[in-house]
């Protein structure tokens, strides 16, 4: 679905101007910004600043235009003098910031504070150059690592060319009729969604191809839009590094989601299912959607389970007789261990020879707690062209049949 928005000149005016030189006193290492306003400003103040990660959340959220928040972090301050500053401070890690200016233009009027794009701020020395317009910087310098692959896509021809088209669109707007304007309006809209069209394949590009954690985790934090790129980013990064305490925030996070989602409706047939993360014996990462999204599988149990359960390990030799005879025809098992204890379930898949997708996190997880289970052995059938809930505890040869009701 196209995301419509209007990016107009992003010039507002705040109840107060900036304070002095006072900025956060921040730990870390130093950097230091040089700018050149002059394409557009003479005289007053600029000021850096900076919002709490958001990362934790794995998600993504456009900032608000409104005025100074009440959480945000300044990072530096300073004087603009005949459009130029340099404005110098401290910082402990990157960090997703965004420049703020308070000045006259070259008429010698003095503009409500513009917010201008953002960049990521490490230590170092950047150099930032105003463009053609007040809200348009181009950034350079720093650790470039994060500004090279994040937002790469600001320099691209094809962007640059659509962001120009849409600084046109607005010269000489007050001298223009009410259909003129009326045209300009749905014209900045069109370009406005290819732009963001462009910034989100962008998003999704360096979540399939960078395997750096730090430059995930960072695009987490400072994307603009959401979209598919964010779960693909989640994926990339539980194969990567699936024991870092920030990912498995971002894993436990999405659970907690779900639960959310499931408290709504009670879990059965006909309930679409609920997507989770867990972690095979050799540290691999495991969507229960990306299982259910393969060409192949056509149906997916969803299998509870845990090693010291009777009943679960008597019905194995079950799920083995339908899983040799289903499997070729797009039948898959996802198994989901409740043991707590990781060498029981260790021991109990040697000793199972388990053939199917064989997972677990432990009981503080909580996909158990995704599909309403209180108890073990439990299980849930998805038909994967759907994500809907087919059948439950499915057990013996009740199993078998229905798995030939549906694939044979």
């Amino acid at each position: 679905m196209k995301v419509f928005k209007i990016i107009l000149p992003l010039l507002f005016t705040v109840a107060t101007a900036f304070a002095g030189n006072k900025k956060d006193n921040i730990d870390g290492e130093a950097f230091t910004i040089t700018g050149d306003l002059t394409s557009y400003y003479t005289e007053g103040t600029v000021k850096i600043v900076g919002y709490p990660k958001k990362a934790s959340s794995g998600g993504s959220m456009m900032m608000s235009m409104g005025g100074s928040a009440t959480n945000e972090i300044v990072y530096a301050e300073g004087p603009v003098k005949n459009g130029m500053f340099k404005i110098s401070g401290t910082i402990s890690e990157p960090q997703n910031v965004y420049i703020y200016i308070n000045a006259k233009n070259k008429q010698g009027v003095l503009m409500g504070a513009t917010k201008g794009m953002n960049f990521i701020l490490s230590s170092g020395n950047f150099k930032m150059t105003l463009g053609d317009r007040s809200s348009v910087f181009t950034i350079t310098g720093g650790d470039t690592k994060f500004n090279d692959i994040i937002l790469s896509y600001r320099t691209a021809p094809e962007f640059l060319e659509l962001q120009k088209s849409y600084g046109k669109l607005y010269e000489n707007y007050g001298s223009k009729s009410e259909a003129e304007k009326s045209k300009v309006t749905e014209e900045a809209v069109r370009i406005s969604n290819e732009m963001i069209d462009f910034e989100l394949a962008h998003y999704l590009h360096v979540a399939k191809t960078v395997k750096d954690k730090a430059v995930l985790l960072m695009m987490l934090d400072c994307g603009s839009y959401g979209g598919p790129w964010i779960e693909e980013t989640r994926k990339t990064l539980i194969d990567i590094s699936v024991h870092d305490a920030r990912i498995k925030d971002i894993i436990y996070k999405a659970i907690d989601a779900g639960k959310a989602r499931a408290a709504k409706s009670r879990v059965g047939v006909g309930s679409t299912m609920n997507s989770f993360y867990a972690e095979t014996l050799d540290s691999q990462a495991v969507s229960l959607k990306e299982v259910c999204s393969r060409e192949e599988n056509k149906l997916v149990l969803l299998e509870f389970w845990a090693s010291w359960c009777g009943p679960c390990r008597s019905e194995i030799p079950h799920m083995k007789e339908a899983y040799s005879e289903y499997h070729p025809k797009g039948f898959e098992i996802f198994s989901f261990t409740i043991d707590d204890s990781r060498a029981a379930w260790e021991k109990a898949s040697k000793e199972e020879n388990l053939p199917w997708i064989d997972s677990g996190m432990g009981t503080k997880t909580g996909p158990q707690e995704l599909y309403g289970v209180t108890g073990v052995p439990a299980n849930f059938l998805i038909d994967t062209t759907t994500g809907k809930i087919v059948a439950i505890n499915l057990r013996g040869e009740k199993l078998t049949e229905k798995l030939k009701e549906l694939l044979d």
